[in-house]
């Protein structure tokens, strides 16, 4: 999906098999979380949550002794940087945030989203598109959400329509769209 993001935004072919690889590594820093954290099946405490912030981190310790692996550090450190600076595990925002990280934080959130896990069914593509396009500008690059969203839904779709419209009659704001995903998302 991410390598997919990088070509739909014209990036060299080197550039989308380093985002690619990247990708396939970004959350090796889970490997230092515990399984009753990262299998809970409920939503996490304030500790927990902590704990898992720290896989970003983590992953990049695991991965930066190892020889050939420099150029996707960045990738694994900053996926979880918010375009608005709300993020962690640096607080990074806009184009602090390399590129990479940008490309695979909305894949990554794609993914936490539609995804069945063991807490919550799996979210209609409507409604993940949704979730990012409202999030554009705070959580994920506009940019790229934009792209992302033309890549997903080429053609119109009435229930995105309706649920983003219905998202934006009731108030919900970029910053308040999706509580749930902040809660949920566990990558």
């Amino acid at each position: 999906m991410s390598a997919a993001i990088a070509a739909a935004l014209d990036r060299a072919p080197e550039e989308q098999e380093n985002i690619r690889i990247g990708a396939l590594l970004h959350d090796i820093g889970k490997i230092g979380i515990p399984d009753s954290v990262l299998q809970k099946p409920g939503i996490l405490s304030a500790s927990e949550f902590m704990l898992i912030k720290q896989h970003p981190i983590i992953g990049r310790r695991i991965l930066e002794g190892v020889n050939g692996l420099s150029s996707y550090l960045p990738a694994i450190e900053y996926h979880h940087e918010n375009w608005d600076g709300s993020g962690y595990p640096h607080g990074l925002a806009e184009h602090q945030i390399p590129l990479a990280a940008r490309i695979i934080h909305i894949a990554d959130a794609w993914d936490a989203m539609t995804s069945d896990r063991p807490y919550r069914q799996g979210f209609s593509r409507a409604r993940a598109l949704a979730v990012i396009t409202l999030n554009a500008g705070r959580e994920f690059d506009p940019e790229i959400a934009k792209t992302f969203c033309r890549m997903m839904q080429p053609e119109p779709d009435e229930e995105f329509d309706a649920i983003l419209g219905l998202s934006t009659a009731v108030g919900c704001s970029s910053t308040i769209a999706a509580p749930e995903l902040a809660r949920e998302q566990r990558s």
